[in-house]
């Protein structure tokens, strides 16, 4: 007996000891998804595409010089410009964010319908009217800007400026009959700058980390374009000219999508 009741009295303090060495773990939390925070840092590539409007027709002077044209005293014509035309084409850019601050630098090229043109008639015999003129068509534009804006987290909003350029051409029509008839021969001095400056602001949407959508305006604004046509008919000593002076700039809003190397 006297064995047995040691026996309990050594359990009773040892089980205490035991159950104080026993640790309990707590269950683990559960595993939350972290939606990924959306970087605008990196290349892309893309197009755009939308409409370009206001490319006005410039001013016509005609200056009469000698022989019958000189009692014409005409100055002043007509102008004809594309209220809106297509735009389109391709682009290439990096952008670089610094906390909620975008900076980047964008290039395109882009083909454009738009031409304007600008005329005048005069009365080159009792009866003949006879109509003159000058047309300025742009084949294609392009652009190398800076950006500059804010970002929260899918959105873009940002400003952007810097270089334009084109090509132009330029072309110069008369009547057939004074040239066949009368012997006119045109010699046309022509100026154009084809290089200016594009302004404007946008705003892009990411609809994944990899792709974006956005909305553009630019004002584009590519110097004058100065022409001097002048007819001269060494037979009758009778000549004249004509000027015209085109201010090649125009509003763009278009669309834009871009694959990012994120």
């Amino acid at each position: 007996m006297k064995r047995f009741a040691l026996l309990l009295a050594s359990t009773a303090f040892v089980t205490p000891a035991l159950a104080a060495d026993v640790v309990y773990e707590e269950p683990a939390a559960p595993v939350v998804a972290i939606a990924p925070a959306y970087n605008w840092t990196g290349f892309y590539v893309g197009g755009q595409a939308g409409v370009a409007f206001n490319n006005d027709a410039g001013d016509v002077r005609y200056n009469p010089n000698t022989g019958a044209f000189a009692t014409t005293a005409f100055s002043g014509g007509s102008g004809d410009s594309d209220d809106a035309a297509f735009i389109g084409g391709v682009h290439v850019g990096y952008d670089y964010q610094i906390n909620n601050f975008l900076v980047g630098v964008v290039a395109d090229i882009n083909y454009i319908d738009a031409s304007s043109n600008s005329s005048f008639s005069i009365t080159s015999a009792p009866g003949v009217v006879d109509t003159f003129g000058v047309s300025s068509d742009i084949n294609f534009v392009g652009t190398v800007r800076a950006k500059a804006g804010i970002v929260a987290d899918r959105f873009a909003v940002y400003a952007t400026g810097g270089l334009a350029y084109a090509d132009t051409d330029t072309k110069y029509f008369a009547p057939g009959t004074l040239t066949a008839t009368n012997g006119f021969v045109p010699t046309v001095n022509s100026d154009s700058d084809d290089v200016g400056y594009a302004v404007g602001a946008g705003v892009d949407y990411l609809v994944t980390p990899n792709l974006s959508l956005g909305l553009e305006y630019l004002y584009t604004d590519l110097g004058e374009s100065d022409t001097t046509v002048t007819y001269t008919n060494g037979t009758l000593s009778q000549n004249f000219t004509a000027t015209s002076n085109d201010d090649l700039d125009f509003h763009t809003v278009w669309a834009k999508a871009s694959f990012r190397f994120n």
